[in-house]
């Protein structure tokens, strides 16, 4: 099953993570194989792999997200793309799932195998939709989202109900991935 997770599938151990972790950045994967599902696989193990976390933009925690990792998706992204002859690199996608997947991540206990921590967030964040609780169609479609951060217009990142609202998280979640 090496690389090969879709909807309802786990990752064994970490050599299988690994593995689309090496195929992602050595452009082996035709666009259609990246889908969603290796694209949080590649985001989770850069956020667990990758340095410590920071401080955000505005001087608050970021997180979960080191510098590393936000750079590691974005240079890996932008070379894939750019190997399918491709345009269409998108800062604020990006960083939204990298801040997402981190906050998410951060959640569990220091103990927790990276392949446990992976397959949850692969089944949690199946739905790219999720992307739409938060930003509306015109503010993330925007040329200067494109080009930058741009903050959520809908709903906060730091509401995304982690911490003491996990309820209100798992609701947000359950709705995504139902539809």
């Amino acid at each position: 099953m090496a690389g090969a997770v879709v909807a309802g599938e786990t990752y064994k151990d970490e050599a299988e993570i690994g593995e689309v972790v090496r195929k992602f950045e050595g452009c082996e994967y035709a666009l259609a194989e990246f889908t969603h599902a290796r694209h949080v696989t590649v985001a989770c193990w850069y956020l667990c792999t990758s340095g410590t976390t920071s401080t955000g933009h505005d001087g608050r925690h970021s997180a979960g997200v080191s510098p590393e990792a936000l750079a590691r998706m974005r240079t890996g992204l932008q070379r894939f793309i750019a190997h399918h002859g491709r345009q269409g690199y998108h800062e604020t996608i990006t960083r939204f799932w990298m801040e997402l997947l981190g906050r998410f991540l951060s959640s569990f206990g220091s103990g927790t195998a990276v392949v446990v921590k992976v397959n949850r967030a692969v089944e949690c964040y199946g739905s790219k939709d999720i992307l739409y609780a938060y930003y509306s169609r015109e503010r993330v479609t925007s040329d200067k989202a494109k080009r930058e951060w741009v903050e959520p217009d809908l709903r906060l990142m730091e509401q995304t109900g982690m911490g003491d609202n996990r309820e209100e998280f798992e609701r947000i979640i359950e709705h995504f991935v139902r539809d």
